[in-house]
């Protein structure tokens, strides 16, 4: 996958200026990802999510849940950690093969999770750049988390109108999708 163009590109270049890494995540990772998940939903969904539901999520389970996933990787998904200069994960992401029946691009991205401390330094530019590069993609974002909306249209997103409902929240999530490749 190639590298990003425009703003996208320039944030990354910020990120990896500023000292931050993208790397694979690896087992020894998910004691960092679980509570860095958590406090991601926390501070992202506040407002969206329904608070006992966010309260209720659990950095411990998290973890483990995280150690199951990394510890039997899938064929064709890649988990990916960003790393703060001073060495601590402080975002994840997730894409791989589309989930969707009626996929409109064969590649989904899953999760770009970033502590709210870190937003604006380009880690998740750095992400994006990493895990989707400049191809045709899919992805499902919680409808009114506006910050996310502006990021993906920055990267070429668009809805294309399919909803489907959050399973433990019925919050609705709209798809959002990129068809062409955005390097010229």
């Amino acid at each position: 996958m190639g590298s990003g163009v425009g703003k996208g590109s320039q944030g990354a270049d910020r990120a990896r200026g500023a000292g931050y890494v993208v790397r694979d995540a690896r087992p020894a990772d998910a004691a960092e990802i679980g509570p860095v998940h958590v406090q991601v939903w926390r501070e992202a969904y506040a407002g969206l999510m329904p608070p006992d539901h966010l309260a209720a999520l659990d950095p411990q389970a998290s973890e483990r849940r995280w150690a199951d996933i990394l510890a039997r990787p899938a064929d064709g998904v890649r988990r990916l950690v960003g790393v703060a200069p001073a060495g601590e994960v402080v975002a994840i992401a997730a894409a791989g093969p589309s989930r969707d029946d009626d996929a409109p691009t064969p590649w989904e991205l899953w999760a770009i999770n970033v502590l709210a401390a870190h937003h604006g330094t380009g880690i998740a530019d750095l992400l994006m750049e990493r895990l989707v590069g400049v191809e045709p993609a899919s992805l499902w974002v919680l409808r009114g988390n506006e910050r996310a909306t502006r990021f993906y249209t920055r990267h070429g997103f668009q809805p294309d109108g399919a909803v489907k409902l959050h399973e433990a929240t019925a919050t609705p999530e709209d798809r959002w999708v990129r068809r062409t490749s955005q390097s010229e």
